[in-house]
Protein backbone atom coordinates (compact mmCIF):
# COMPACT_ATOMS: atom_id res chain seq x y z
CA UNK A 1 0.00 0.00 0.00
CA UNK A 2 1.47 3.49 -0.98
CA UNK A 3 1.76 6.25 1.57
CA UNK A 4 -0.77 8.01 0.44
CA UNK A 5 -3.27 5.56 0.46
CA UNK A 6 -2.29 4.56 3.81
CA UNK A 7 -2.78 8.47 4.69
CA UNK A 8 -6.19 8.38 3.44
CA UNK A 9 -7.06 5.06 5.16
CA UNK A 10 -6.10 6.40 8.32
CA UNK A 11 -7.79 9.54 8.27
CA UNK A 12 -11.22 7.79 6.86
CA UNK A 13 -10.69 5.34 10.06
CA UNK A 14 -10.55 8.80 12.56
CA UNK A 15 -13.35 10.25 10.90
CA UNK A 16 -15.66 6.86 11.18
CA UNK A 17 -14.59 6.11 14.54
CA UNK A 18 -15.14 8.06 17.90
CA UNK A 19 -14.14 8.12 21.59
CA UNK A 20 -16.08 6.86 24.02
CA UNK A 21 -18.92 9.13 25.03
CA UNK A 22 -19.12 11.42 21.66
CA UNK A 23 -21.25 10.29 18.66
CA UNK A 24 -18.96 8.75 15.65
CA UNK A 25 -18.75 11.49 12.92
CA UNK A 26 -20.30 9.37 10.53
CA UNK A 27 -23.49 9.66 12.64
CA UNK A 28 -22.91 13.62 13.03
CA UNK A 29 -23.15 13.53 9.02
CA UNK A 30 -26.19 11.79 9.43
CA UNK A 31 -28.07 13.78 11.41
CA UNK A 32 -26.99 16.96 9.79
CA UNK A 33 -28.49 15.63 6.57
CA UNK A 34 -31.74 14.39 8.30
CA UNK A 35 -31.94 18.25 9.54
CA UNK A 36 -31.27 19.38 6.00
CA UNK A 37 -33.88 16.88 5.23
CA UNK A 38 -36.84 17.99 7.90
CA UNK A 39 -35.56 21.56 6.78
CA UNK A 40 -36.44 21.22 3.43
CA UNK A 41 -39.64 19.13 4.71
CA UNK A 42 -41.36 22.01 7.13
CA UNK A 43 -40.64 24.56 3.85
CA UNK A 44 -43.28 22.70 2.12
CA UNK A 45 -45.70 23.61 4.48
CA UNK A 46 -48.73 25.82 3.09
CA UNK A 47 -48.64 29.48 4.63
CA UNK A 48 -50.48 29.84 7.76
CA UNK A 49 -53.22 32.58 7.92
CA UNK A 50 -52.79 35.82 9.51
CA UNK A 51 -51.91 35.39 12.99
CA UNK A 52 -50.93 31.78 13.07
CA UNK A 53 -47.59 31.14 14.73
CA UNK A 54 -46.27 27.26 13.64
CA UNK A 55 -46.68 26.32 17.18
CA UNK A 56 -50.17 27.08 17.53
CA UNK A 57 -50.34 23.56 15.38
CA UNK A 58 -48.19 21.78 16.87
CA UNK A 59 -50.17 22.35 20.11
CA UNK A 60 -53.31 21.93 18.30
CA UNK A 61 -52.08 18.12 17.39
CA UNK A 62 -51.16 17.62 20.87
CA UNK A 63 -54.52 18.13 21.96
CA UNK A 64 -56.02 16.56 19.16
CA UNK A 65 -53.64 13.15 20.11
CA UNK A 66 -54.48 13.66 23.88
CA UNK A 67 -58.23 14.00 23.45
CA UNK A 68 -58.34 10.83 20.62
CA UNK A 69 -59.13 8.60 22.88
CA UNK A 70 -61.96 9.70 24.80
CA UNK A 71 -63.01 11.76 21.58
CA UNK A 72 -62.39 15.49 20.80
CA UNK A 73 -65.81 16.43 22.36
CA UNK A 74 -64.75 15.34 26.03
CA UNK A 75 -61.70 17.94 27.23
CA UNK A 76 -59.14 15.79 28.82
CA UNK A 77 -55.86 17.41 27.92
CA UNK A 78 -55.06 19.54 30.02
CA UNK A 79 -52.40 22.13 29.45
CA UNK A 80 -49.46 19.96 31.70
CA UNK A 81 -50.29 17.19 29.21
CA UNK A 82 -49.80 19.10 26.45
CA UNK A 83 -46.42 20.06 27.68
CA UNK A 84 -45.15 17.00 28.29
CA UNK A 85 -46.55 15.85 24.81
CA UNK A 86 -44.33 18.27 23.54
CA UNK A 87 -41.47 18.46 25.54
CA UNK A 88 -41.76 22.28 26.50
CA UNK A 89 -42.72 23.67 29.68
CA UNK A 90 -45.79 24.51 31.23
CA UNK A 91 -45.58 28.23 31.51
CA UNK A 92 -44.52 28.50 27.43
CA UNK A 93 -48.08 26.03 26.99
CA UNK A 94 -50.15 28.25 28.83
CA UNK A 95 -49.32 31.34 27.42
CA UNK A 96 -49.66 30.16 24.25
CA UNK A 97 -53.18 28.23 25.25
CA UNK A 98 -54.26 31.62 26.12
CA UNK A 99 -53.57 33.20 22.66
CA UNK A 100 -54.85 30.52 20.69
CA UNK A 101 -58.03 30.58 22.87
CA UNK A 102 -58.54 34.36 21.92
CA UNK A 103 -58.11 33.46 18.49
CA UNK A 104 -60.88 30.57 18.55
CA UNK A 105 -58.50 27.62 18.32
CA UNK A 106 -59.00 25.98 21.37
CA UNK A 107 -61.85 25.90 24.26
CA UNK A 108 -60.54 25.92 27.96
CA UNK A 109 -62.81 24.38 30.18
CA UNK A 110 -62.63 24.70 34.02
CA UNK A 111 -62.04 20.90 35.46
CA UNK A 112 -64.60 20.01 37.77
CA UNK A 113 -62.59 18.34 39.99
CA UNK A 114 -59.84 20.24 40.45
CA UNK A 115 -60.69 24.50 39.89
CA UNK A 116 -57.30 25.59 39.25
CA UNK A 117 -56.77 22.90 36.17
CA UNK A 118 -58.05 23.43 32.92
CA UNK A 119 -58.87 20.81 30.18
CA UNK A 120 -58.57 21.97 26.61
CA UNK A 121 -61.03 20.99 23.37
CA UNK A 122 -60.20 22.08 20.02
CA UNK A 123 -62.62 24.81 18.35
CA UNK A 124 -64.19 23.94 14.92
CA UNK A 125 -61.06 26.06 13.61
CA UNK A 126 -58.76 24.53 15.47
CA UNK A 127 -59.90 20.97 13.85
CA UNK A 128 -59.83 23.02 10.74
CA UNK A 129 -56.48 24.04 11.02
CA UNK A 130 -54.91 21.02 11.69
CA UNK A 131 -57.14 19.22 8.82
CA UNK A 132 -55.20 21.40 6.46
CA UNK A 133 -51.50 21.59 8.64
CA UNK A 134 -51.59 18.43 9.53
CA UNK A 135 -53.82 16.16 7.99
CA UNK A 136 -53.51 17.20 4.30
CA UNK A 137 -49.70 18.53 4.36
CA UNK A 138 -48.92 14.65 5.58
CA UNK A 139 -50.81 12.95 3.48
CA UNK A 140 -48.89 15.56 0.79
CA UNK A 141 -45.48 14.34 2.13
CA UNK A 142 -46.42 10.95 2.20
CA UNK A 143 -46.83 10.59 -1.30
CA UNK A 144 -44.08 13.21 -2.13
CA UNK A 145 -41.57 11.21 0.01
CA UNK A 146 -43.01 7.45 -0.93
CA UNK A 147 -40.86 7.31 -4.08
Amino acid sequence: MSESQTETKSTTESATKSKPGQLPVDDVRSLIDACWKAKTITELIPALPKGMKPCYVHVIDAVWHISEPNGQDTGTARVGDVSAFLGVTTPSITKLVGEMADLGLVVKHADVTDRRAVTLTLAERGLDIRHIYVEEYHAHLSQLLGG
